[in-house]
Order: structure tokens, then C-alpha cells, then sequence
């Protein structure tokens, strides 16, 4: 963990994110060991739950990230795409779905720690699309798609193309879309990532005092579900 929590709940550039993945996705192992616990006792089969995967936020792109590893952002240690035989059941019993409600408790229980807080800086964040350095630095990314033959005519029917070529298992093709949207990207991001930083020493300044709270109540929290838990947080790497 970076000693600069705002590092980790206010990221303004893409690498920065992969502190935040870390801790969304830290909530979900949170959540499964709950629900793994629950189900030792009542000698029931694990609820079948989502796996601890890192996922991108749109707004602030990681491109070097997505230029090394296209869009898939991986799992967290320990964890698969396949679930256990035993999280495989038509209908869950309800010792099981009181379990993964148990599960579902635990993830809210970090997440109601700095959501709060955090929710308010992707709403600053998610507003520089509307600002008219960056909706003209836009205006060029379908152009630059189209350019490197790639039919896509929006950053959403590119997200939409991506997430076929990975659902088809076409590792290549999803591969080579990545390395294209880092290139693309890359002018949007030249605009975009110095008023995000402005955006940040603002939203700072403001909420100082609940970062400096932060600082000491989140890595106390996580400590807690660690040593809960048997878990560790854990972040993609490049």
C-alpha cells in the first residue's frame, strides 16, 4: 500500500488504478472467504460467487497496462475462471444463499469504508468528458481506429468489439485491440490526464480532512480482514 491513500482512492492516471483494482477486488476475496466460512460450518457446498478479478476503469486507462496484456486484467493470486465442482448447482440451498449473503456483508463492510468518498471522484472524473479540450481530443479516436483497420466507430462499439474477440477466445485478435486502443488513446489521455491531476489537488484540498481519516481507518480495515480472513490484498503488475 502506498503511504499516500489518495494514491490508492482518488487515482488520476492509469498505473495509479492498479492500486484501486487491488482494493475492489480485495473486497471480493473478503466476500468469498466470508461465504467459504459459512458454509464449513453449516457443512453445505460453497455458494457459487464471482472470482477475485481485476477489472479497468474505463475513465482512466492503464495503457501501458492494456498495451502488454490487451483488456483481460487477470486474476487475483489463488484465483480461476473455473469454479469448483462444488460452487456448481442448479438451485443453491438456503444455508447457501444465507451464506453468500454472509459473503456479500463482508465485501460492503471495506467498501462502506472509503465508497463514500470515493464515488464522488469518479463522478469529477467521469465529468471531463464533457469538457471541450477532451470531446476534441475524441473526435480523432475513431479516425486513428479506422486508420489501423479496426471498424468501430465509438470507444463504446470498440469495448464491444474487444469483449467478442475475448469471449471467442480469440487471444490474438483481442491482443492486437488492445495495442490499437493504447495508440489510439494515447492523445485523449495527453488531455485528459493533466486536468485529472488538477481535478485531484482540488478534490484534495476539499476533502483533507477524510483522506487524512482514511489514511489510518482503510489499511486498518484491510489489516482486520486479512488476519479474518487468512488473506492477502493484492494488485495487478505490469
Amino acid at each position: 500500500m502506498p503511504s499516500d491513500i489518495s494514491a490508492v482512492l482518488l487515482p488520476s492516471t492509469g498505473p495509479q488504478t492498479r492500486w484501486t483494482q487491488g482494493l475492489d477486488t480485495f473486497g471480493t476475496l473478503a466476500g468469498k472467504a466470508a461465504a467459504r466460512s459459512c458454509a464449513r460450518s453449516r457443512g453445505v457446498a460453497m455458494p457459487q460467487m464471482m472470482p477475485g478479478m481485476f477489472f479497468r476503469i474505463m475513465d482512466i486507462p492503464d495503457l501501458p497496462f492494456i498495451r502488454l496484456h490487451g483488456f483481460n486484467g487477470g486474476f487475483a493470486p489463488g484465483e480461476s475462471s473455473v469454479a469448483p465442482p462444488a460452487a456448481v448447482a442448479s438451485t443453491p440451498s438456503p444455508a447457501q444463499q444465507q451464506c453468500a449473503q454472509e459473503g456479500m456483508r463482508a465485501g460492503r463492510e471495506l467498501k462502506d469504508v472509503y465508497a463514500p468518498l470515493q464515488s464522488q471522484w469518479w463522478t469529477r472524473t467521469a465529468s471531463l468528458r464533457r469538457d471541450p479540450r477532451v470531446e476534441a481530443a475524441y473526435r480523432h479516436f475513431g479516425e486513428c481506429l479506422s486508420d489501423h483497420g479496426v471498424q468501430a466507430k465509438d470507444e463504446n462499439a470498440f469495448f464491444a468489439l474487444a469483449d467478442q474477440r475475448m469471449q471467442s477466445g480469440d487471444t490474438a485478435g483481442a491482443q492486437h485491440l488492445g495495442d490499437v486502443y493504447a495508440t489510439c488513446m494515447a492523445p485523449v489521455e495527453a488531455v485528459r490526464e493533466p486536468l485529472r491531476k488538477k481535478l485531484k489537488d482540488q478534490f484534495r484540498t476539499v476533502h483533507a480532512a477524510e483522506l487524512k481519516r482514511l489514511s489510518t481507518t482503510l489499511p486498518a480495515k484491510i489489516h482486520e480482514l486479512e488476519k479474518r480472513y487468512g488473506i492477502e490484498i493484492s494488485f495487478p503488475t505490469p
